[in-house]
């Protein structure tokens, strides 16, 4: 794991489609990760805070750690 990699990671926890942009680009699991971290807002319809928040984050760091 390298100091970017620990970086995303706090990213990950701030802004977690930025940071998986970062790791992988515009790729699928960015625009993945992008509407569950809507879903966290409401900006879908759907305000599931408390569920997706933790999703998107888990999902970040997934991304950070395994794609290289």
């Amino acid at each position: 794991m390298t100091f970017g990699d620990i970086l995303r990671i706090v990213l990950a926890f701030i802004l977690p489609p930025a940071a998986v942009a970062t790791q992988v680009g515009f790729t699928g699991p960015f625009w993945l990760n992008l509407v569950i971290w809507l879903f966290t807002f409401g900006a879908l319809g759907l305000p599931l805070l408390a569920i997706a928040w933790p999703i998107c984050v888990v999902h970040a760091i997934w991304i950070i750690v395994t794609r290289k």
